[in-house]
């Protein structure tokens, strides 16, 4: 198989251990700085179209002095009012099509046909968008309205949703269970490292070289990623996928999806493994918003007066932030993970009370100087994501991974639409008496989401006392139950105690009353990969 293959690194020489070790990472990366890139001058072009739609272009020019904007405010509060409108309308056009197409296709594609199918959609929707946006940009004058083909044609393709569960699921699929979170984060990396050097960037080149110039530099990135993914990326085909010509393409395709995804979602889980999946998409889901409604009003929040940052100084601090967030990830989240041995759900609680920081030190700020403070405690926000992911691929089959991750998406996608209303809806009425009350709101759904993960994390595993209780019944009476999981990775038959080579592993190769250990591990839901059973926690 040929995630077997990607798994397999010994005997291989250096170039090709490398081929094995880098796989869907270039083109997320591609993709990533393309899209940050695309965003934050989409936002600026928005931005100037708005302010042509309600004054004169001479007007709209000195609106760039921080002087004119102080005497000006009452028109700088129309021109934000109207971005922020046009924030929604254009942010529907795109997440509707995109909702659709990650939820019924996209994901099951993902697992029926080749993982990498649902990377090459998105690189292609967002290649055509930015043309779109460049014939935007070089007729500055035309109205906002047409720009919504290009972003409905985007959003057909997938977009940035179905770029991050294509990636995931291609990544948990080739991964073990023990360095799956590691390689998430490592996907994770990729995306911050992207948006650090993409936005930081991005306003400076805005100013320096247009619009226009700004969304052909993301068309070559779209077409550098789409080209990477057709002839570089391994084809990844799931398990018992191969031969499927029984089935005719438009059933494989298009009639199945729904079925597959119902099923997926109605599913029975043992040991309330349903109860803690949804709970950790509801967290992640929590998360998305906060970030999506910092994202969505910060560029118009920063400009503003007194503020009043420049479009550098705006990507300046974006870079900053993801910068930060991206070290994390590749140094401290590893060293927590594997030298001190942290669960997925500390890590997640740590990122969530960091985010919580930061979005309460951005909803005070009056200056430049506090406004960068706030990059300080982005440190660990990328924690939450990758933790979450990372735990919820554990809890189904790797087969599954794609429609988890569907499923993931289509719900992000439906919050980012309730958020763009919320957030680009609410935010002109909080300019006339506290303009960071978005922030502040953000901070307080993340301080609910943080109860929840507290939550899982007492009760989504055994306590030592619940164990304690399941030895001593075993030890009584020896054969009504063969096997006890213990909390600190021992399994105990009878009188024998065997070490788990890996977290939550049991190795059944030199193992006597090897029956017994399938049956139990079998019915306690285990999953079984050669003479390997993994507990689904």
């Amino acid at each position: 198989m040929a995630e077997d293959q990607l798994r397999t690194d010994s005997g291989l020489n250096g170039c090709s251990r490398l081929r094995r070790l880098v796989t869907v990472e270039p083109i997320v990366f591609f993709y990533m700085f393309g899209v940050f890139l695309q965003y934050t001058a989409f936002l600026s072009l928005t931005y100037d179209k708005s302010c042509l739609m309600l004054y004169n272009a001479t007007f709209c020019n000195a609106m760039e002095n921080r002087s004119f904007q102080d005497e000006h405010q009452i028109e700088q509060d129309n021109i934000q009012a109207e971005a922020s409108y046009w924030l929604i309308v254009t942010n529907v056009a795109m997440t509707v099509p995109a909702i659709l197409s990650v939820f019924f296709f996209m994901g099951p594609w993902g697992d029926k046909i080749d993982r990498k199918l649902p990377l090459l959609f998105p690189c292609a929707g967002a290649f055509l968008y930015s043309i779109s946006n460049v014939v935007n940009s070089h007729f500055l004058s035309w109205p906002i309205p047409i720009l919504i083909p290009g972003l409905i044609l985007n959003g057909l393709c997938g977009g940035y949703g179905t770029m991050l569960m294509a990636s995931y699921s291609y990544a948990t699929h080739i991964s073990m269970e023990n360095n799956r979170m590691v390689r998430v984060g490592i996907v994770g990396a990729m995306i911050y490292m992207a948006a650090t050097i993409s936005v930081f960037i991005s306003g400076l080149l805005v100013q320096l070289i247009g619009h226009v110039n700004v969304f052909f530099i993301v068309s070559g990135c779209m077409g550098a990623g789409f080209m990477y993914g057709v002839f570089i990326l391994p084809s990844v085909v799931p398990d018992g996928q191969e031969h499927k010509e029984d089935k005719s393409w438009c059933d494989i395709f298009v009639f199945s999806t729904a079925r597959d995804t119902w099923a997926f979602i109605s599913r029975p889980r043992a040991a309330n493994q349903r109860l803690w999946l949804a709970l950790e998409i509801t967290i992640l889901n929590i998360v998305h918003m906060c970030t999506t409604g910092e994202g969505d009003i910060l560029f118009l929040y920063l400009k503003r007066s007194p503020r009043s940052f420049t479009r550098a100084q705006y990507g300046y601090f974006k870079g900053s932030e993801n910068f930060t967030r991206s070290l994390a990830l590749v140094t401290l989240l590893p060293l927590l993970k594997r030298k001190l041995g942290f669960r997925d759900s500390t890590i997640i609680i740590i990122g969530l009370i960091f985010k919580t920081g930061t979005l309460l030190t951005l909803g005070v700020a009056k200056s430049l100087v506090v406004v960068f403070l706030a990059a300080i405690p982005a440190l660990l926000q990328g924690f939450p994501a990758a933790g979450l992911r990372s735990s919820m691929a554990g809890r189904v089959e790797v087969k599954e991974h794609g429609r988890l991750f569907a499923v993931v998406a289509a719900t992000q996608s439906c919050v980012t639409l309730a958020t763009t209303f919320i957030f680009n809806g609410w935010y002109p009425s909080t300019l006339a008496y506290f303009d960071g009350t978005l922030f502040m709101f953000a901070a307080g759904m993340c301080v609910i989401a943080t109860a929840i993960a507290v939550f899982v994390h007492i009760h989504s595993r055994p306590l030592k006392s619940s164990t304690q209780s399941s030895t001593d019944e075993t030890e009584a009476n020896p054969e009504e139950a063969s096997v006890v999981i213990f909390h600190h990775q021992d399994v105990k038959i009878k009188n024998s105690v065997y070490e788990i080579s890996n977290q939550d592993q049991i190795s059944l190769e030199n193992t006597e009353k090897k029956g017994n250990i399938r049956e139990h591990c079998l019915k306690e839901n285990f999953v079984e990969s050669s003479n390997t059973f993994v507990q689904k926690l």
